[in-house]
Formats: structure tokens, C-alpha cells, sequence
């Protein structure tokens, strides 16, 4: 299947469009990560630090309940058995309780009774204020279970809401007694940034960086650099940068060209040496405008051959008419010189002409009276 040259440059700017946009913002995520204050960010500003005396009363208190007891009874509850990936014997509201990392998530049974923590609001409000430096209002506990995929939770996940400031959010584990997180305006800020920088644009993807989002921009890269490289490698066969083909004429060096109005009036006579038209005809003073830059893309740089018009492309199939076609119209950009007549094809194109004659005009006259 041919590939068509304006295709190929369409893709290659919306790839340049979703790339380059990708590479702005991760340039300025990476300079707000290295200008901002860490601790503006900083998620556990208002977050207790547990101190020696609660680490004392873990060594003061014993459970009553075995372990072998509390593995018996989970395994009594499950019809598959649960991989135990570790346990953690630890306090909880002056309480010895066990915890339990399965390949289930982490479980938490009371030491001195073996029943399975499962957490009341009073006892959420407790821990939540344990947690908390601040002498702010907290709100009733709220069940969260967006919060609760982001920190793997179990499904008794509460969020606890301050009136501080910084709009502090405290996230308790209700089955585990484990307070997983604190949040603040800095911190979700901060997440905003990690989520740009590292292009995790889809939620509860975890933190592989081999997600769909960074494959899909990887993949817009590679086709970015195919795509450049296929308008390159035409745009070199066509000798717009180099002129690869000789001239099969008697005259292969400078080319005399005439250029005329709309209406046929010649305007001037230019030699011309080989090379793309468009350039060698603005290579002293723009005479034709083009605001593509020769992309093809404007078709601002449309002249009328008069004498043997060239073989149209495909940028030209696609962008004029095909009773311009007919007429010998092509775009300056796209052929190269050319021995013989064009004309200019539009009242704009001759003002534009006049104006750059009279600046050159103005131009030449300065020096000649300097002489």
C-alpha cells in the first residue's frame, strides 16, 4: 500500500502534536519537582510520629489468643487457603493485635479475644485523632472506596476530613487498624505531577511504568520519527534541499525565467540557478509569499506555468483544483526551476510583488546617492 506524501506529513504533525505536548509537560513537571519546597508538598506535615512510649507498651502487652489459633480459625473461614505472606504482632488501641499479609491483603485479629478487627466509629475517631497534631474538627468517618483501590485496602476504608488549613484527609483501614495515609493540598498537588510527569493517566494502575498511557506515547514517538524520516527522505528525492537530478536540457546551469502577471505583463526576467523554485525565486527579496515554509500546505505559493507545466504531485492533487490543475497551476514549493514563463495567479500575489519592487527600489537608492 503507497503511503502518500500529504498523508504522511498530516500524521507526522498530529504525532509532533501529541509528542510534543507530552515533552512540555514532563519538562515542566521535572522543573516543579526541583524549584518547589519539599515540604510545601509534604503529605504527612500534620501526621503524628508514634513516640518511645507507645513502643514501650508494645513490649508490655501479651496476647492471650496463639497464633496457630488465629491461622486455624482463618483457614476454617476460607475455602482456599490463604497464602501468609507475613505476620506482625503490634498494638491497637492499648490492644495486642495480630497482623496478618495474605495474598488477600493484610488481616487483623484481636490478641486477646481472636476475634477479626473490624473497627467502630468511635474507635475510628480515636485512632484518626492519634494520628493527628492538629487541633482541627474531624468529620464523621466516610467509607472511601476510590481511596481504598489507591492504598489496597480492605473494603472497610474511611476517610476522616479536617477544617485545617491544608485540608488534611486521614485514611484508616477499618480491617486493619492501619491508618494508611495522610493527604493535603500539597500532597495531591504533588500527585497531580507524578501523575503528568510519568504519564499515568489511567487510575488504579499501580506503579509499573510499563502502563497502556506510556506505551501508547512511546508508540506516537516511534511513528513520529518513521513518519519524519518518509517526508525527509521524499523531500530529498525531490531535490528541494539538494538537486540530486540533472538537468536534461542543453542548459545545465542557471535557468532564465520570466516572470508575469495575472494578466500576462511581464514583470522581470531572473537567472535562476538549479534548486527548488520557490526558494531561488525569493533567494534576494520574498516575491511570492509562503507562510508553510514550503510544507505545501498553505498554498499561498500557487504560480501558472505557461509553458510545459510540470507533472502535478500528490501535496498538489490534494490541495488544488483540478481545473487549476488543467490550467498548468502548481505550488512553486513543490517543483524546481524551471526554464521558460510562470505567472503570478491572484491580485494579491501582484500587490505583494509590487511592495517587495518598491522596498528593494527604496532600498537601492540610498546607497547609489552615497556613492
Amino acid at each position: 500500500m503507497r503511503l502518500s506524501m500529504i498523508s504522511a506529513r498530516s500524521l507526522h504533525r498530529i504525532l509532533g502534536l501529541i509528542v510534543g505536548i507530552q515533552l512540555i509537560i514532563w519538562t515542566l513537571t521535572g522543573l516543579a519537582f526541583n524549584l518547589i519546597d519539599e515540604q510545601l508538598l509534604d503529605a504527612n506535615t500534620m501526621r503524628a510520629k508514634p513516640g518511645n512510649q507507645a513502643q514501650n507498651s508494645v513490649r508490655l502487652i501479651q496476647p492471650t489468643v496463639t497464633l496457630a489459633e488465629i491461622t486455624n480459625q482463618q483457614t476454617n473461614k476460607n475455602a482456599e487457603q490463604l497464602s501468609l505472606k507475613g505476620v506482625e504482632l503490634a498494638t491497637l488501641l492499648e490492644r495486642p493485635v495480630y497482623r496478618l499479609r495474605t495474598s488477600a491483603g493484610t488481616l487483623a485479629y484481636w490478641g486477646d479475644t481472636g476475634e477479626a478487627v473490624n473497627l467502630n466509629n468511635e474507635q475510628l475517631i480515636r485512632l484518626a485523632r492519634q494520628s493527628y497534631l492538629g487541633e482541627a474538627r474531624l468529620s464523621s468517618p466516610i467509607v472511601d472506596k476510590e481511596a481504598a483501590q489507591r492504598y489496597g485496602g480492605n473494603p472497610a476504608f474511611y476517610r476522616f476530613d479536617t477544617q485545617d488549613e491544608l485540608g488534611t484527609q486521614i485514611f484508616i483501614d477499618g480491617q486493619s487498624g492501619l491508618v494508611k495515609a495522610h493527604e493535603n493540598q500539597g500532597s495531591r498537588f504533588k500527585q497531580l505531577l507524578f501523575m503528568l510527569h510519568f504519564i499515568d493517566y489511567f487510575p488504579n494502575n499501580g506503579v509499573s511504568f510499563n502502563h497502556l498511557a506510556t506505551q501508547l506515547i512511546a508508540f506516537a514517538a516511534l511513528l513520529l520519527g518513521l513518519s519524519g524520516t518518509w517526508v525527509l527522505t521524499r523531500k530529498l528525492a525531490a531535490g528541494d534541499y539538494f538537486s540530486w537530478q540533472t538537468n536534461k536540457s542543453a542548459d545545465k546551469g542557471e535557468r532564465q525565467l520570466t516572470l508575469l502577471s495575472p494578466d500576462g505583463e511581464p514583470l522581470e526576467s531572473l537567472i535562476l540557478p538549479p534548486g527548488n523554485l520557490l526558494d531561488n525565486l525569493n533567494h534576494d527579496r520574498i516575491r511570492i509569499p509562503s507562510q508553510c515554509g514550503g510544507g505545501s500546505q498553505c498554498g499561498m505559493c500557487r504560480v501558472r506555468f505557461l509553458e510545459q507545466a510540470p507533472q502535478a504531485t500528490v501535496e498538489e492533487q490534494a490541495r488544488l483544483k483540478q481545473e487549476h490543475l488543467a490550467q498548468g497551476i502548481r505550488l512553486s514549493c513543490q517543483h524546481n526551476c524551471h526554464q521558460g514563463k510562470i505567472a503570478l495567479t491572484s491580485r494579491a500575489q501582484l500587490r505583494f510583488w509590487q511592495k517587495a519592487q518598491s522596498d528593494a527600489e527604496q532600498a537601492v537608492s540610498p546607497a547609489q546617492a552615497s556613492s
